[in-house]
């Protein structure tokens, strides 16, 4: 399900690859670090574009007392979203002990509304566990629609990008606190790169607030360690903190 908190991370691990790539020709390329926690964006890789990522959440599902829980998650792009449209198609493993003994994929479809020199918007429109194994298959196939936006401003020495994400999805909202049961609603987002190694987001629903930190690591290209916590206030029953480590890379097998 959409609204299953442990994949959040993964959405913040990809985030500073794909932005940057799509931001290099119309933002400043000396800006800070940006990403989103805790929702979804409409920006997927480029075409040749991969990552890795695994996620260590603590408890597992945001259920008081349960032990931690690790997840993995691998991810391609396709095509071109800037003058037709992209594709990104992601593979979750959601067991890790055994591993591989459960997931699924997600695909999504991307592209751009607007580019310009200070702004660039992408919708899109995504599918969730797609093709499950597993205990993934105890869960229904789920959607959301996207639209999501990048800018900047400029500060005396560095530009700071503002991302924005806003969109609808079929179980983007928990009904009941403590449970896993969710309903389709909104969710949106807001992330600010604050320093060249460090950004900002929250991000939530009209029940549940998350926030996270991202970071880079000095001298190792295409590695960042997101920090976030889902439903932070505990207002849901379902408070979360979650870890990713993710390292990505362009034109693996060529870009557009």
């Amino acid at each position: 399900m959409w609204n299953d908190l442990k994949k959040f991370g993964l959405v913040a691990a990809a985030s500073a690859t794909v932005l940057g790539a799509f931001a290099s020709g119309s933002l400043a390329k000396d800006s800070a670090n940006v990403t989103m926690f805790g929702a979804d964006s409409a920006f997927i890789l480029p075409h040749g574009g991969v990552f890795a990522a695994g996620t260590l959440s603590d408890p597992r599902g945001g259920i008081a007392g349960n032990d931690m829980d690790g997840d993995l998650s691998f991810g391609a792009g396709f095509g071109n979203p800037i003058d037709a449209i992209g594709f990104e198609v992601d593979l979750n493993i959601t067991g890790t002990d055994p591993l591989f003994d459960s997931g699924n994929l997600t695909l999504k479809a991307a592209r751009a509304l607007l580019v310009s020199d200070n702004n660039v918007i992408f919708g899109s429109a995504a599918v969730s566990n797609v093709a499950p194994w597993g205990d993934a298959k105890l869960g229904d196939t789920t959607w959301n629609v996207t639209v999501s936006g990048l800018t900047q401003f400029e500060g005396p020495s560095l530009v700071h990008p503002v991302m924005w994400t806003v969109g609808y999805g079929s179980d983007a909202v928990l009904s009941t606190p403590g449970s896993s049961l969710t309903e389709e609603g909104l969710f949106a987002g807001v992330g600010v790169g604050l320093t060249k190694y460090v950004g900002l987001s929250v991000s939530g629903t009209e029940n549940q607030l998350n926030a996270g930190l991202g970071f880079k690591v000095p001298g190792l290209d295409g590695v960042s360690i997101t920090y976030g916590v889902n439903d932070i206030t505990d207002n849901m029953e379902r408070k979360q903190q979650m870890l990713t480590i993710s390292y990505s890379k362009l034109n693996v097998f060529g870009g557009f």
